[in-house]
């Protein structure tokens, strides 16, 4: 076992123990019933969003809703409408965001030359609104040249901001990005929509880049699962239980007995507790009880093989 261990490590046995959690249920099938393109590109490159759209008019009138954007408020007033139109009419769209963009976010540069930049955070926010009215059921494909890494930086609640982040896996020029991209999509016009072979038809047709797509169920339950792990040391539980401790007696509300009683109940059942009213909100399984047969973690159960692990090698 590794000695020295950062709080983004886990150990080769807690390594082990994660492999054997039951994780979510995973689903490539999609039940969008519109595409909304929204193009953030300078104007003299290549209009891959236009073209895209013209090609789903040609394949399937009246699918695709197309938006060229300016600004970042423009992008951000096209999703707004998006989840008006979720809301009043019950579309359920894959959101298309053609634009540049890195590791902080999309971005342009403005009429003054300056680089105007949506970042991930500030996008997040209204995605998690059109999930939300989509009732998650929210599919996000970012076409851009940046890398799948940049997508990842969506993961945050306390809704998801979609069920499914796709696109290009590293840079990409723009030609290969529209071949890679229809061919994402035709699976969809034929009828047949499953994002595991969309991705692969795309990255044929793309060549040199690999397009990837990713439950969100699989990203958060990855970042929560090892949190538990890490929480969960002794030497962690400890020293958040020292914290606390220390907290509670420099408020000076309550005798030390009482101090010591309330510690006693921050155990791994209250934390399965809070796990289980986090993830149900992620994944709207708190409005929509459904959703728990495509999203559903017993949490107690995660909780009750560390607990297993930790009592069988206590001694170690």
């Amino acid at each position: 076992m590794t000695n020295e261990v950062t709080t983004s490590e886990l150990t080769d046995d807690e390594q082990a123990l994660f492999d054997r959690f039951p994780g979510p249920p995973i689903s490539a099938v999609i039940r969008s019933t519109r595409i909304w393109i929204i193009e953030w590109l300078p104007s003299d490159e290549q209009r891959t969003g236009r073209l895209l759209h013209e090609w789903m008019q040609e394949n399937r009138p009246g699918w695709s809703e197309y938006t060229v954007c300016k600004c970042k408020k423009e992008v951000l007033d096209s999703i707004e409408r998006a989840t008006k139109l979720a809301k009043t009419s019950g579309m359920i769209p894959v959101l298309h965001l053609e634009a540049h963009g890195n590791e902080i976010g999309l971005g342009l540069p403005d009429r003054n030359g300056n680089v105007e930049i949506l970042t991930w955070d500030e996008l997040t926010e209204h995605l998690q609104m059109l999930n939300l009215a989509t009732r998650c059921n929210l599919i996000v494909v970012v076409a851009a040249c940046i890398g799948f890494s940049g997508i990842k930086a969506l993961v945050r609640g306390p809704r998801a901001p979609a069920i499914a982040l796709a696109g290009p896996n590293a840079e990409i020029m723009s030609d290969s990005l529209l071949s890679g991209i229809v061919e994402f999509y035709k699976q969809i016009v034929n009828g047949k929509p499953n994002f595991s072979k969309m991705a692969d038809s795309a990255s044929r047709a793309a060549g040199t880049t690999f397009f990837d797509w990713e439950p969100y169920a699989v990203l958060a339950y990855d970042a929560l699962a090892k949190q538990v792990l890490i929480s969960m040391r002794p030497n962690e539980q400890q020293m958040q239980i020292h914290l606390i401790r220390k907290r509670m007696i420099e408020e000076n509300r309550w005798p030390a007995s009482e101090i010591e009683h309330r510690l006693s109940l921050l155990g791994p059942s209250l934390q399965a507790n809070i796990l289980q009213k986090t993830w149900d909100e992620l994944f709207m399984i708190d409005l929509y009880p459904e959703n728990r047969e495509r999203f559903g973690v017993d949490w107690s159960k995660e909780i009750e093989m560390v607990k297993d692990y930790i009592y069988h090698n206590r001694d170690t």
